[in-house]
């Protein structure tokens, strides 16, 4: 052991030092550390080739070469977990619509066992030859769990069906069921569709900041955020408008009739378009939120933010793409309370 010691001020500056290094012999750990450091110096300095290119190249060659189309094949390590279990559920292709699924059955027993589930897709994420990432999130103990992805090549009612079909498929192979009670998601009219065929006993109601977001956008789009920020009377009445969906079912209609009567002039369009698109578009009980507890899909929303982020690129190759979420995969087992 060495016995010798070197005192220094809160600067870090020396003040003394005490006893010797004599009988301090040097780690061999260290001094390789310490030679290999220096030999990398020293290439850095001598060497025009850039770094990060090389290592990209390294990493290149252990990366499967980069699909051309959405037609190709997917080796063992990108179709299990970290942990090597199955991971890749379903891989399906219908007119040359091709759907993957990915999801372990720990996954599928949390999505299958809630009674309530969450739906959302994001674009930015979808490796080139894909559209969309789908998830479909189960909630457990007031939580949101990420259960199924899906890489989709569409984003019609039968690529949703589709999707909704294998996942059925495995509830039966689990001696489950898939049927939740109630299913939050946004207003894409081709998942409304899907979801009506698919679970028609199930309340489905669309994510009230959807809806506004739906609203304001509209507000923009004609015009009228100016007045809106400007004028009380104008904003007061948008803000009424976009409070329609808490009222009871059975008043929505009245609401509204009620601020036809005293909005101001300026806001026509936009009443107009609210008669059209989610009176007779949209039926009230998807949009309506009255009595609901969870009114939004933001949990979903913020996974996909998350995940977005982990990624940190918009359309990664599918191999990073599907290496990144098996790192989530860890994170839904820690999360879940599985060990």
């Amino acid at each position: 052991m060495c016995s010798a010691s070197v005192h220094t001020d809160s600067n870090n500056q020396f003040i003394k030092s005490r006893g010797n290094h004599d009988s301090h012999l040097p780690s061999p750990e260290k001094i390789e550390l310490r030679r290999f450091k220096n030999v990398v110096k020293t290439r850095v300095v001598d060497e025009p080739t850039p770094i990060e290119s090389s290592l990209n190249r390294v990493r290149r060659q252990k990366t499967p070469i980069l699909p051309k189309s959405s037609d190709f094949y997917i080796l063992l390590l990108y179709s299990t977990t970290i942990d090597s279990r199955r991971f890749l559920l379903s891989d399906i292709t219908n007119y040359q619509k091709r759907t993957l699924i990915f999801s372990t059955d720990k996954q599928l027993t949390t999505l299958f066992k809630a009674k309530q589930i969450m739906m959302d897709g994001t674009f930015d994420a979808a490796p080139p030859h894909f559209e969309q990432v789908y998830t479909v999130h189960g909630i457990k103990d007031g939580k949101s769990f990420p259960c199924a992805i899906a890489l989709l090549t569409g984003k019609s009612s039968n690529i949703y069906k589709r999707l909704f079909d294998e996942l059925e498929t495995h509830a039966t192979r689990l001696q489950l069921d898939f049927h939740p009670m109630t299913i939050t998601s946004d207003f894409e009219k081709s998942l409304i569709k899907a979801v009506r065929e698919k679970f028609p006993q199930a309340k489905h109601h669309g994510c009230y900041f959807h809806f506004c977001q739906a609203v304001y956008r509209k507000i923009q789009n004609l015009g009228v955020a100016t007045h809106y920020r400007d004028d009380d009377n104008i904003r007061d009445t948008c803000r009424q408008l976009m409070s329609l969906h808490l009222l009871p079912c059975r008043e929505v209609e009245d609401g509204f009739e009620h601020l036809v009567s005293k909005a101001p002039s300026l806001l026509s369009n936009l009443l107009d378009y609210f008669r059209k698109f989610w009176f007779r578009q949209m039926p009230v009980e998807l949009w309506n939120v009255h009595n609901i507890d969870i009114r939004t899909n933001n949990h979903a929303e913020g996974w996909h933010n998350r995940f977005n982020k982990r990624i940190n690129k918009t359309h990664p190759n599918v191999w990073h793409f599907i290496s990144t979420l098996k790192q989530e995969e860890v994170f839904f087992q820690g999360g879940n309370g599985v060990l």
